[in-house]
């Protein structure tokens, strides 16, 4: 039996933002139980900037100079990044070669606006404000939902691959694993054209 991993992919999704290739870590040294390779492995965080002022100009600008920039260098609303690593052990049988212990882990952070209404803002920004906000998490969830459905895809993919030999199997792994994760690029640009960054789901702040 041998181990090893194939790769790293770190995307980063919000308000427009496009995915970015990691180079691929080093092999792995052992192999895993396969008790814990059940499925995917998901862990989800939140981390927040904080913004002040009274208006929704006010408010905009601090986003706009704040806000968390995508691996262009743009300012966005929110931020969406996630990283999914998938790695495997194969093992050679007198019929061909098999994927053990196949283990697929994504973590994804979310970055977010954060506001204290002072008592100089009028109830119709705190209003417009939570109406933001909610819509704004809902864009980001489409993009984590996109993120976890990648990573289950992976996984389901990978588990019952079987080969002549354990090299073929690998390249075979391989290429199915960046298929599966261009995929998911594919339908993170889709999400937001249909959305236009947000836009249609209400990610709208004046003036």
């Amino acid at each position: 039996m041998r181990t090893a991993t194939l790769a790293a992919v770190i995307l980063a999704t919000g308000c427009g933002s496009s995915p970015e290739v990691a180079p691929p870590p080093a092999p792995a040294s052992g192999s895993a139980d396969a008790a814990t390779a059940a499925r995917a492995s998901i862990v989800a965080s939140e981390q927040f900037y904080d913004i002040d002022g009274s208006s929704a100009g006010a408010l905009r600008d601090q986003i706009n100079r704040l806000g968390p920039k995508d691996e262009s260098g743009k300012p966005r609303d929110a931020l969406t990044v996630w990283s999914i690593e998938w790695g495997y052990a194969t093992t050679s049988r007198p019929d061909g070669c098999v994927l053990r212990d196949v283990k697929v882990s994504l973590n994804v952070t979310v970055t977010l606006p954060r506001w204290k209404p002072p008592a100089t803002a009028s109830p119709e920004v705190v209003k417009a404000w939570q109406s933001y906000v909610k819509a704004v998490r809902v864009h980001e969830a489409g993009h984590r939902a996109i993120a976890e459905r990648n990573a289950r895809d992976v996984f389901a993919a990978l588990t019952p691959l079987r080969g002549m030999n354990c090299d073929l199997l690998s390249d075979e792994a391989s290429r199915t694993a960046e298929r599966i994760v261009a995929d998911g690029r594919a339908r993170n640009r889709a999400y937001d054209v249909e959305t236009k960054h947000g836009q249609t789901q209400g990610v709208v702040l004046g003036p």
